[in-house]
């Protein structure tokens, strides 16, 4: 555990000092790992923080041993989902993406399960404002990674709405579907949740 820290203390030491050096680099220009080192700082190292450096953004790996520092890209995702921390697909988030935290839509929409209760969706109905994560995304191939994985822009819709959090308010993409119907006899959730058992009687009575 002590060693991790350490490890952990020494980038956090160094990550400011390469981040400074990568700003003066030209945008989309490919250059060594060793055009940014530093003599306090070891090459394992500065491997660790370039590619902690790629996962925020600054910067894209394009070879063993070669980046280029690119435009910064940052745009809000609100989920209410599986993409949710704790539930089946929040892995899509986990490298790219940091956790601004809980959220709340400040417009009223309906939100309803699937018929197994896997997964729930919005429509623009007004029915009730929804409780959800708000997340900062770092890399545009992750936004396009999960319009794929959301079926945009066939299945669902991708727009910004607004969400209120414990930092304000704040603009935020959301996967929606513009065409869907109120499903009869369910009400709308006002938050998604890992319910196995009443899953389990959701796919009972579907079965049925």
């Amino acid at each position: 555990m002590s060693r991790y820290y350490k490890g952990e203390s020494t980038i956090n030491k160094y990550i400011e000092k390469i981040e400074r050096k990568i700003n003066r680099l030209s945008i989309n220009t490919i250059v060594p790992f060793s055009r940014v080192k530093t003599k306090d700082v070891s090459t394992d190292t500065l491997r660790k923080i370039l590619h902690r450096l790629h996962d925020r953004g600054i910067i894209t790996i394009t070879g063993r041993g070669e980046f280029k520092r690119i435009k910064p890209f940052r745009e809000m995702l609100f989920v209410y989902g599986s993409l949710k921390k704790g539930f089946d697909n929040h892995h899509l988030l986990s490298k790219h993406a940091k956790r601004v935290g809980k959220a709340i839509t400040i417009s009223k929409f309906g939100m309803f399960e699937d018929s197994f209760g896997n997964y729930p969706y919005l429509i623009p109905v007004p029915q009730i404002r929804i409780h959800g994560e708000l997340y900062e995304l770092h890399r545009k191939e992750l936004l396009e990674k999960l319009d794929r994985f959301e079926g945009y822009p066939e299945y669902y819709e991708r727009k910004k709405i607004l969400v209120k959090t414990h930092r304000g308010t704040v603009r935020a993409f959301v996967y929606i579907q513009p065409h869907t119907a109120v499903p009869q006899g369910q009400k709308p959730l006002r938050e998604w949740t890992a319910d196995t058992d009443s899953k389990i009687k959701q796919l009972e009575d579907f079965l049925k």
